[in-house]
């Protein structure tokens, strides 16, 4: 045994998050192991991630109910506190992240965020759980309940540095954009010669040269 290993079994709370791509697992319902409550899956052929949040993050909710079923209201506060948790996703794509809860969409731009925080608090960090503070030009949002974060909010930030140096790349290539649409150079030139052959009207000359212009 080597002596991180040593040392991470003498903390029972200590968890050290390795990096690696999505691995397209569907999250689970509880009782599953929590590789599958990783909950995330490639789509369009790669170019987006969607994550659902850990059940767990309503655990503390889950015990209430549990505990005032006899008295109905506890049946209440389960099924609202699982029609939430079945409402809530995130979604990363080659442009911007999305936060849905409750049908309430919050779209963040990839290019306006500035940088992502992970967290381990309370009650779900026990579970190792944590959630992604990002921070953009707008404010901030909370990705809460997501298994092994870190991985998640490098995805995100180098997704965001990618979307911005891409943006970089649009508004240089449209700076040095010819002020001419293609081929209106040569239009022209053939409207020169044909008016200096005497093909065409100086007044029609100038009636298509204008055109140009225009």
């Amino acid at each position: 045994m080597t002596e991180r290993d040593q040392q991470t079994s003498r903390d029972p709370g200590h968890r050290t998050a390795s990096r690696h791509s999505p691995t397209g697992q569907k999250q689970g319902e509880p009782g599953k192991s929590t590789r599958d409550d990783q909950g995330q899956k490639a789509q369009a052929g790669g170019q987006s991630y969607e994550l659902r949040p850990d059940w767990r993050i309503f655990l503390p909710a889950y015990v209430i109910g549990v505990l005032l079923a006899p008295l109905l209201v506890g049946i209440w506060i389960i099924y609202t506190y699982r029609k939430k948790w079945l409402g809530m996703r995130y979604v990363v794509t080659n442009s911007e992240v999305i936060h849905v809860s409750d049908d309430l969409e919050t779209r963040m731009p990839l290019h306006e965020i500035t940088a992502c925080e992970v967290r381990f608090d309370g009650l779900a960090a026990r579970f190792g759980l944590g959630s992604i503070h990002i921070r953009h030009t707008g404010g901030t949002q909370e990705l809460s309940g997501i298994t092994d974060p870190e991985p998640v909010a490098i995805l995100i930030e180098r997704a965001a540095a990618s979307e911005r140096e891409r943006m970089k790349m649009r508004e240089e290539a449209e700076r040095y954009r010819p002020v001419h649409p293609s081929g209106t150079l040569e239009r022209k030139n053939e409207l020169v010669g044909l008016w200096q052959q005497g093909l065409i009207t100086e007044e029609d000359y100038q009636q298509e040269l204008r055109k140009f212009e225009g």
